[in-house]
């Protein structure tokens, strides 16, 4: 009988190894994710922590865990800075070797789209780094048949983006970021897919979120584009977007100069009353709830903040753009005059 149970207990003890190590060998397994061939910065000093959990935050490993525990049997304890062209079919082991020999693929042509830059805006970055002008790379962003193409292969990408009287459909869904590029005869498009390729990325974890608010993506982003215009600093945007919210859950006019922006393709400190009459579908001073698409390419934090906004009982804002930027908030209308009266004055 004690042999017995002696028996049992070590086939349960070796069940349960041979259940962990494969365990491991499973979250050790590609991920297989979506995005393709892309690249990967491991920078100058960061730390090995760091570089796991940006791994697995841009979906190239399974576990963090695993893949330090990875590197602890296999006395990998420095990674080297450089660009890597990570494969979908690589496993943890395949990427953690990659970069601790330091196989990098650098590219010639490294290209930064800053957060809140339009479609028009971004156009000019590439231009400086490619060979095409960049009136040709806006024309190969809203060809019709690669906008067409594009529905068709993002599924969180829809018909709205070609709704009557947007003037980019594309503008919104690029997501900003460094990218590298092969050289400068790199096709638009292919560019395009990229930057559209890391904001499927981004914004597909938050899939089941996006459908319990009864929202859509292309609205989450139009009202991001909004946040990243109006927001100075990274706090103000959760406060900010949840200010919209607030208005819109109220039916009242979002009232955006972000918006103003969008509907004259101006910026401007000070808009005028005529500005404010323009008939635009961008244009929040005169149509309810949020423009027909995004009016620039809001990051991640903007993004975020929109899906997350702050709960409060403000309706109005207003930052102090003649002095340190602060934004100021109120709850009724009285308050926000008084408030554009004490700093929104150059005097």
């Amino acid at each position: 009988m004690i042999l017995r149970k002696r028996i049992l207990f070590i086939i349960a003890i070796l069940l349960f190894i041979e259940l962990l190590v494969l365990t491991y060998v499973f979250l050790l397994s590609p991920t297989n994710h979506a995005v393709g061939d892309s690249f990967f910065e491991v920078k100058s000093g960061t730390n090995m922590d760091k570089i796991a959990r940006n791994l697995k935050e841009q979906d190239y490993i399974r576990s963090v865990l695993a893949f330090k525990l990875h590197l602890r049997l296999n006395h990998i304890d420095n990674f080297k800075a450089g660009n890597y062209n990570l494969k979908t079919t690589m496993n943890a082991k395949n990427i953690a070797h990659k970069l601790s020999i330091g196989d990098s693929d650098q590219r010639d042509i490294k290209v930064t789209f800053p957060e809140g830059k339009t479609l028009v805006e971004m156009a000019e970055i590439l231009s400086h780094h490619t060979d095409f002008t960049k009136e040709q790379i806006i024309q190969a962003w809203n060809e019709p048949d690669f906008i067409d193409q594009i529905i068709n292969e993002f599924d969180f990408i829809t018909e709205e983006i070609k709704n009557p009287g947007i003037s980019y459909p594309l503008n919104g869904y690029l997501f900003p970021d460094t990218y590298y590029i092969k050289d400068k005869n790199t096709p638009p498009q292919d560019i395009a897919l990229k930057l559209i390729q890391r904001m499927e990325q981004m914004i597909l974890p938050y899939s089941d979120h996006i459908d319990a608010q009864n929202s859509s993506v292309h609205e989450i982003l139009t009202l991001a584009s909004i946040v990243e215009y109006e927001a100075k600093w990274d706090e103000d945007r959760p406060l900010i977007a949840g200010v919209f919210h607030n208005r819109l859950k109220n039916n009242m006019r979002l009232e955006s100069c972000a918006t103003l922006e969008m509907a004259l393709g101006v910026h401007k400190e000070v808009y005028t009353h005529n500005d404010i009459r323009v008939d635009s579908p961008y244009n929040t001073y005169q149509i309810t709830g949020i423009p027909i698409g995004p009016g620039n390419n809001p990051g991640h934090k903007s993004i975020e903040a929109c899906l997350f906004p702050k709960e409060h009982s403000y309706f109005y804002f207003l930052s102090d753009i003649y002095g340190d930027g602060k934004t100021y908030y109120s709850k009724t209308l009285t308050e926000h005059n008084a408030l554009k009266a004490k700093y929104l004055s150059s005097s």
